[in-house]
């Protein structure tokens, strides 16, 4: 039986929908509290909070990506719901318990983190937080999981909601009011973190009934161990380059790249993550369905179209966000996000394109394409940004995702090839390089009137996308369908009046 392209988009839209509001209240934090951070932080202070989140990203690496990235894969291998309830529970066991041996090991040398990566043993108190914080949130990461294998979004909104009111209450009270700096963030997060696991991990943990079972962890520490490298070389590949900046730069470059990056990299985090926590368990429901390679195929094409629009809408108009809410000091951050946008883009299709290795178990394929990645990312840091700074660095990153992505469909492709739809993607990539040169050669004093002129540029994607006959008939009768009620029922309403 064929997937039907309409019922499964429907499934994706809304549960996507529902994950992205969720992600973006995440992930939205920091975004929200950038004019308080430009007015009661310094580029050197933003450069600090990135360097320890990152180290702390490095190690929950090591410790949690063997069991945490194999949940998906053999929770659905089951149909019994003990067995399912029993992949959930041993991953909840297992990463505890290394999790809690590791915290001990890290407590006593936050020092010497402190010493090699802000060059201050002084600042241990930074590391300790953030490598607490790290084991709720690695915790909380398995309730999440288990949350979206059941497709419990209207759960994951509300928890997201809550710590989001959480966390930026407690934000802007330690930093604005008390005016304790960093540590202030540092203990916002860990104090959400604390709270999500109260809320999540343990009424999971009374629900599944933790238990034990010594064969599926073995299958997942089998499944999972080829994760670690790939997961640490796409980690040197996506993050090192903070590294490379602050020793080459300095600390403050690197908070404003990482500034950057973070706006480059919002396309990614609101629509691609949310989209793949919905899709990714999903597909290996329908990939054994006839027709399912073609079907893959539209899927990317939709998602590429959303893609591209919302690369556009940050890549145009970062600049005059932040010279609307960032302190001027901030604003040299834009520079580079049009680079990540495209960056962050292409390294998205790395989570359509891997398919064929994860149905067939081949995940040693991943672990050569992030590490040969990160030998490639890592020769370019070192060349580039000594000469070229964040422009280096963002440049490197460009290219080191090209490179993963090629790889990634090469292998990949050998085992289950998706059609893809390339004249439709083609014709996307054309219109977006075309609206954004568009956009690109607007200049108004006003950041406010610039916003909104550049914002009625970016307007016109879709239209000229139409003009490149990228649509369907199909698709034009679906859209007509949809329009035409609402239409009808403003037109009445408007003549009611």
């Amino acid at each position: 039986m064929t997937p039907s392209i309409k019922k499964e988009s429907k499934l994706l839209a809304k549960h996507s929908l529902i994950y992205a509001i969720g992600n973006a209240m995440n992930r939205v934090v920091s975004l929200l509290l950038l004019p308080v951070y430009t007015r009661f932080l310094t580029p050197y202070d933003y450069g600090i909070k990135e360097l320890v989140g990152l180290s702390s990203d490095v190690i929950s690496i090591l410790l949690a990506t063997t069991i945490s990235g194999a949940i998906y894969r053999f929770y659905f291998e089951y149909e019994d719901e003990k067995d399912k309830n029993e992949v959930i529970s041993s991953a909840v066991i297992t990463i505890g318990c290394i999790g809690l041996i590791a915290l001990g090991v890290l407590y006593v040398n936050t020092g010497f983190f402190a010493d090699l990566i802000l060059d201050s043993a002084e600042l241990s108190h930074f590391f300790t937080i953030a490598f607490v914080s790290m084991w709720f949130q690695t915790m909380n990461d398995i309730g999440y999981n288990y949350l979206r294998a059941n497709k419990k979004s209207l759960q994951f909104i509300t928890l997201s909601f809550l710590k989001m009111i959480l966390v930026m209450g407690l934000n802007i009270y330690l930093i604005c009011f008390l005016k304790i700096g960093v540590i202030g963030i540092l203990i916002s997060t860990l104090v959400g973190a604390i709270v999500m696991f109260l809320l999540l991990v343990v009424p999971m943990a009374f629900k599944i009934k933790l238990k034990f079972s010594r064969n599926k962890i073995r299958e997942m520490v089998i499944f999972g161990l080829p994760l670690i490298p790939a997961q640490f070389g796409a980690f040197i590949v996506n993050l090192s380059d903070r590294f490379f900046i602050k020793e080459y730069c300095s600390i403050a470059d690197a908070g404003l790249y990482s500034l950057g990056y973070r706006f480059g990299a919002i396309p990614a985090n609101f629509l691609s993550d949310p989209f793949n926590q919905v899709y990714l368990p999903r597909r290996f429901e329908l990939y054994k369905q006839e027709g399912s390679e073609r079907f893959f195929g539209q899927i990317f094409t939709y998602f590429l179209y959303f893609m591209a629009f919302a690369g556009l809408c940050v890549s145009v108009l970062t600049y005059d966000i932040l010279r609307i809410i960032a302190d001027e000091k901030f604003w040299p951050a834009a520079s580079i996000v049009p680079i990540i946008v495209l960056a962050t883009t292409i390294f998205t299709f790395h989570y359509h394109l891997n398919f064929g290795i994860l149905i067939t178990k081949k995940t040693k394929y991943l672990a050569y394409i992030n590490f040969s990645n990160a030998f490639v990312v890592l020769a370019l840091n070192f060349l580039l940004i000594p000469r070229y700074g964040i422009y280096g660095a963002a440049f490197a990153t460009l290219i080191a995702f090209i490179y993963k992505i090629f790889l990634t469909y090469y292998f990949s492709s050998r085992y289950y090839s998706i059609h893809f739809e390339f004249i439709r993607i083609v014709k996307i990539l054309c219109v977006a390089a075309i609206v954004f040169s568009a956009s690109s050669v607007i200049s108004i004093e006003s950041a406010y009137t610039s916003f909104i002129v550049k914002s009625a540029v970016i307007m016109i994607y879709p239209f000229v996308l139409y003009g490149f006959g990228f649509y369907s008939h199909q698709e034009i009768n679906k859209v007509q369908d949809y329009l035409r009620p609402k239409f009808i029922r403003l037109k009445n309403f408007i003549g009611s009046k």
